[in-house]
Order: C-alpha cells, then structure tokens, then sequence
C-alpha cells in the first residue's frame, strides 16, 4: 500500500481543477461525514481542521457554519493521530455546477455532519409522491403590504435542532441592518412553506461565539398572516436555479 502523502496541489493542476465537490471520510469506520465544495486547496485545509488559516490562505466559506464545518470528527481523527480521507468527486467545475454537485451528494449520504442541506435543496432527494405533491402544490399570492425573508431550511436541520423554530432562526450570514426592516421569516423546505414566523422587536442579533451570523427570536406568526403563505409553494422567482443563498428576501415590484 501506497505510503505517499498529498498536502497541497501544485499551480497547475489548482488551475485545472477549478471548482471541485470533495468528501471528507473517516477512516476508523469509512464512512462518509461531510461533502463539500471549494477551490484551491480547501479539501486539504479542510481535513486539516484549518479552512480560516491553512498556507496562508482562507478556504471559508460565508455561506458556511463554522460550527459546523470545524467539527468534533475532524478532531477526534487528529487526536487518534489519523488522516482525515479525502475523494475528490468531481472537478473542472463552475461555482453554479459545483453548487448542483454539492447539493446531490448531500442528499444521497445520511449522517453528514453538514447541517444545512445543499444549494438547490428544494430539488433534491424525495419519493415520487412527495415530487408530485410539491410540485403541483399552489404557489401563495404575493401580498403587497407583508415584508418578509424566505429562509431555506432543511429536514435534517429540523432533526438535529430539535424544532423548525430552532432550524430556522439561527445562525445565518445576513446584512443585521436589512433583515431588520422585514417583519416576517418564512421557514421552507423543499420549496414549501412549512411555517411563518414574526420577528420579535428586538429583531436580529448576532449568534453566540458566531461572529457575522445573526439570529432572531419570535414566535408564530397571526393566523390571517400565516394563512396566506402556510403550507404553500413559493413563487418561481425564488427557486431559480444557480440561487446559492439560504435567506431571501421579499422581491420588490414583483407582480
């Protein structure tokens, strides 16, 4: 068996390369627990436990939890004196074809330690049944006197946090000033609005030991507010393909 070591890419194959989807697997039992995309040197930074600070570079992403992505596997394998196992699975790569690649894998491995689902998660993995219902599910009217921020969740968030509430407040990179202005989350899964919450007066705040991500506190919203939205799909303007952002906002001028 093959005793070599990689650490890094030399320039020319990082300029061949591109974008790359990578999976990072534990070798005390082979099992996959994380799938990520990234450039450059990231996987290696990645397995490293070192994504903010590796050769110099930063491999963070701010579309990434830091919690998340700096977990106890990493560490438990470094501590056991281990390699974390890298597979590059696909490369030469777009960011947007990246994003898709990502977002597949994502749903075809259960246990990952990613918490939040792959880009274009409203299009993944479910049963023929479920496509159906979702896809043919009414889209709710675009009301014109309710701001609001659509916050894309996922099943497995709701699991590891417990409740939707949880699932969907924290902790998220956002513009603390914006969101501020918009009185409603809309909390959704696989494209449909599984609950409508009212942002405290408070409004948002910035996470605990998470500097750059916010959270809010608040509660279910009023019925004649939630009952427009509830159990609905959203409109097509916000499931366009190649949209890399969990949290959107209300579009202006949308009708």
């Amino acid at each position: 068996m093959s005793s070599i070591s990689l650490e890094s890419f030399s320039p020319e194959v990082i300029s061949e390369l591109k974008y790359y989807v990578y999976r990072l697997i534990d070798p005390r039992n082979g099992q996959t627990f994380y799938v990520g995309k990234g450039k450059g040197n990231r996987v290696f930074a990645h397995a490293k436990n070192a994504l903010s600070n590796y050769k110099n570079e930063d491999f963070s992403r701010k579309d990434e939890d830091s919690e998340v992505t700096k977990n106890g596997t990493i560490q438990a394998i470094i501590d056991e004196k281990l390699d974390v196992i890298n597979i590059i699975h696909r490369w030469g790569l777009e960011e947007k074809e990246a994003f898709e690649v990502e977002s597949a894998l994502i749903d075809c491995y259960s246990g990952l330690t990613n918490l939040q689902s792959g880009h274009g998660s409203d299009r993944g993995t479910a049963n023929a049944i479920t496509i159906e219902n979702n896809i043919s599910r009414e889209c709710y009217e675009e009301p014109d006197d309710i701001n609001y921020i659509i916050i894309k969740t996922s099943w497995r968030a709701k699991e590891e946090r417990k409740n939707l509430y949880d699932a969907t407040r924290m902790s998220w990179v956002l513009n603390k000033n914006n969101a501020n202005k918009y009185k409603y989350v809309l909390s959704v899964i696989d494209g449909v609005v599984q609950e409508v919450f009212e942002v405290d007066k408070n409004g948002w705040s910035e996470s605990n030991n998470r500097e750059g991500r916010y959270e809010f506190k608040g509660k279910i919203a009023q019925k004649e507010v939630r009952d427009l939205f509830y159990n609905k799909r959203i409109p097509p303007e916000y499931r366009k393909k190649g949209s890399a952002s969990p949290v959107l906002y209300k579009k202006k001028n949308s009708k």
